[in-house]
C-alpha cells in the first residue's frame, strides 16, 4: 500500500513538473522576439534572429538575386517558359521572408506552438516556404502558353510531304499531345525551393499512340501526272500530281524513337511529273506576241481625253481560245454621258468636231498590234482619208452613227491555241514633242510561231512614224528571234469622186539581222493581210486625197 502512495505521488510529481515545464516553455516562447532555433530559409540559418536580423541575412545571403532570376521551365520539342519567382507565390521578398520566419511555430495553439519549438531545438528544420500561397493560375497561364508554343511547334497538318525534300515530315504527338500540368506544377514548386534557375519537365498527361502510316500511305502513293488545263476553253490550271510512296515500317520505327514532339523526316521516293501548275501558269499572258504605238502629240485636250478613256476601257480586256473582240461593244456608245467629249474626226468626207473624236485613233493601234499577233481580222474599215499617226493600210475606223446609219467597228477573233490579254497605256515626252499611245498583246508563243524581236511599222515611201518600231526582248534566248514588218503597196487612181491610193498590206518576216529597208533584204514570209473578194480577188484600202 505504501509502495502504491510512493509511485501515485512520484508520478504527480513528475505531472506537476511537467505542466509547470510547459507552462514555463510556452511562456518563454511567447517572451521571445527573436526565431526558433535551429530555423533554416531555403539553406540560409535565421535560427535565433530578430526579424529585422533575418531580413538583413537573407539580403546579405544573394536573396534578392534569387527573388528576380526567373525559373526557366522546359518541356517537350525546346519549348521553354520563364517563371516570376515572386509572382508564383513560391518564393517572397526578405522582408515577408522575414516575417515568415519570425512566424514560424507562432500561429498555431500552445500545444502546436510548443512542439514546433521543441522540435527546432531537437534538429534543424527547414519549413516550405510560403508553398500554401502559390499563384495557381498565373502558374497554369504559364504552362497553357507552353502548351500553345508546343501546338504551334506540331503544326496545323498531321504530316507535309517535301516533294523537293523527298520527305514525309510530321511532328510526333500532332493532334494529341498535351502537358501534365499538375507534374510541371510540381516541378515548379521543388525547383523554386531548392532555388534553381531552371527545370525541365516533358511529363504528358498521356501516352502517345502512333499515327495509322498505312492510311497515309495510301493518300500518298500516286502515279505522277503532268499540269493542265481545263477543257472547257477558260484555261484553268489542274496543278501537277507529284508520284510518291514510302516504307510504312520504317516511318513507324522512326515514329517509335522520337522525343515527343520531335520533327520526324521520313524518307520518300518522289517521281516528279514533266509539266507543273506554276509552268503552265507562267506560260498564260508570257509573251509579247504584237504591239504598236502611235502619237497624239497635238491633239486637243478633248481629244486626249476621249484617246485615253477609250483605251482604258479596253485595257486589261483578255480573250480566250476562239473568243471575239468588238470595238464598238467594249469601248460602248461615244456620248457625253460616258465621258467622251467633242474633238476633230472624219465625218462624211469632211473633218469635223464629233462627240467622241479620236476613238479612231484607239482602234487603229490596237488593229495593227493585232496584224503583229497573227490574229484573225473578222470586221475593219479603213479611213475615207489617210491619217497622219498610221502606215496606209493598217489604220481602222470605227463609227456608231446617231441618226443611224453605217455602223463600223472592229472585230477580230483570238485566233490562237491560247488566251491573250490586251494592254493599253500613254506615255509622255515633252522634250521629244511625244504622247504615246501603246498597245500590247500578251499570250503564248508555241513552238511553231514566229519569235518577235522588233515589231517595225514604218513606212519609208511616205513618213516616218515616232515609236513605230518596237525591240522585244526574247521570250527565250536559245530559240531563234524574227523581225515582223507591215509594209504595203500603193496603187494611185482617179474617179468620179476624186483621187487617190488603193493600197494592199503585207506582214513580212525578216531573219534577226536584216534591215528590212534594205533594197536587197528578202522576207522569209510574205503574206498579204487585206481580206479577199468574193471572186478571189484583193480587197484593197481607198483612201482619197485630203485638201
Amino acid at each position: 500500500m505504501k509502495i502504491f502512495r510512493v509511485i501515485l505521488i512520484v508520478i504527480l510529481v513528475l505531472v506537476i513538473a511537467g505542466l509547470a515545464g510547459g507552462i514555463y516553455g510556452m511562456v518563454h516562447i511567447s517572451g521571445l522576439d527573436t526565431t526558433y532555433p535551429n530555423l533554416i530559409l531555403n539553406g540560409v540559418e535565421v535560427g535565433g534572429l530578430t526579424e529585422a536580423q533575418v531580413a538583413e541575412k537573407l539580403s546579405t545571403s544573394g536573396w534578392q538575386e534569387r527573388v528576380s532570376t526567373p525559373l526557366t521551365v522546359t518541356t517537350v520539342g525546346g519549348q521553354s517558359f520563364e517563371v516570376d519567382p515572386l509572382q508564383s507565390g513560391l518564393v517572397l521578398p526578405a522582408e515577408q521572408a522575414a516575417s515568415f520566419a519570425y512566424s514560424y511555430g507562432r500561429n498555431g495553439n500552445v500545444i502546436d506552438n510548443l512542439l514546433d519549438y521543441l522540435d527546432c531545438l531537437i534538429h534543424p528544420v527547414d519549413p516550405e516556404l510560403a508553398a500554401q500561397t502559390a499563384n495557381r493560375d498565373y502558374l497554369l497561364s504559364c504552362i497553357d502558353a507552353n502548351q500553345a508554343a508546343v501546338n504551334a511547334l506540331l503544326g496545323d497538318a498531321e504530316y507535309v510531304p517535301d516533294y523537293e525534300g523527298s520527305r514525309l515530315l510530321l511532328h510526333k504527338g500532332w493532334g494529341q499531345l498535351r502537358l501534365d500540368q499538375e507534374a510541371i506544377l510540381s516541378a515548379i514548386t521543388d525547383a523554386l525551393s531548392r532555388g534553381d534557375t531552371s527545370v525541365t519537365c516533358s511529363a504528358l498527361s498521356s501516352e502517345l499512340t502512333p499515327p495509322d502510316f498505312q492510311a497515309i500511305y495510301y493518300e500518298l502513293q500516286k502515279d505522277p501526272r503532268d499540269a493542265s488545263f481545263t477543257d472547257d476553253g477558260r484555261f484553268e490550271v489542274i496543278d501537277e500530281v507529284v508520284g510518291c510512296t514510302f516504307d510504312v515500317a520504317a516511318a513507324a520505327q522512326l515514329w517509335a524513337n522520337a522525343a515527343p514532339a520531335e520533327e520526324i523526316a521520313i524518307p520518300m521516293q518522289v517521281t516528279w511529273p514533266a509539266v507543273t501548275g506554276k509552268q503552265l501558269r507562267d506560260s498564260l499572258f508570257r509573251d509579247l506576241l504584237g504591239s504598236c504605238t502611235t502619237n497624239y502629240w497635238n491633239s486637243t485636250d478633248n481629244r486626249i481625253n476621249n484617246v485615253q478613256l477609250a483605251s482604258s476601257k479596253i485595257d486589261g480586256t483578255i480573250l480566250y481560245p476562239g473568243d471575239l473582240f468588238s470595238y464598238n461593244e467594249v469601248v460602248g456608245t461615244r456620248t457625253t454621258e460616258a465621258g467622251f467629249l467633242p474633238a476633230p474626226a472624219y465625218v462624211d468626207g469632211d473633218v469635223k468636231d464629233e462627240i467622241g473624236g479620236g476613238a479612231c485613233q484607239v482602234s487603229s493601234t490596237l488593229y495593227a498590234a493585232t496584224l503583229f499577233a497573227f490574229l484573225e481580222t473578222v470586221e475593219r474599215t479603213n479611213h475615207y482619208f489617210p491619217v497622219h499617226y498610221m502606215q496606209l493600210g493598217t489604220d481602222a475606223t470605227v463609227t456608231i452613227p446617231d441618226a443611224g446609219g453605217n455602223v463600223m467597228d472592229l472585230k477580230f477573233r483570238n485566233s490562237r491555241n491560247y488566251p491573250i490579254k490586251l494592254v493599253a497605256y500613254s506615255t509622255v515626252d515633252e522634250e521629244n514633242y511625244q504622247r504615246n499611245l501603246t498597245f500590247e498583246i500578251w499570250g503564248t508563243l508555241e513552238d511553231g510561231d514566229y519569235m518577235p524581236i522588233q515589231f517595225d511599222n514604218r513606212d519609208p515611201r511616205l513618213w516616218e512614224f515616232n515609236g513605230d518600231v518596237w525591240d522585244v526582248d526574247p521570250a527565250d534566248p536559245n530559240r531563234p528571234g524574227y523581225i515582223i514588218k507591215l509594209d504595203h503597196e500603193q496603187y494611185y487612181f482617179s474617179d468620179e469622186v476624186g483621187e487617190g491610193v488603193r493600197t494592199i498590206t503585207h506582214r513580212k518576216i525578216y531573219e534577226a539581222g536584216v534591215d528590212p529597208k534594205a533594197w536587197d533584204a528578202v522576207p522569209i514570209s510574205d503574206e498579204v493581210v487585206n481580206s479577199l473578194l468574193s471572186n478571189g480577188g484583193i480587197a484593197m484600202d481607198t483612201y482619197y486625197d485630203h485638201y
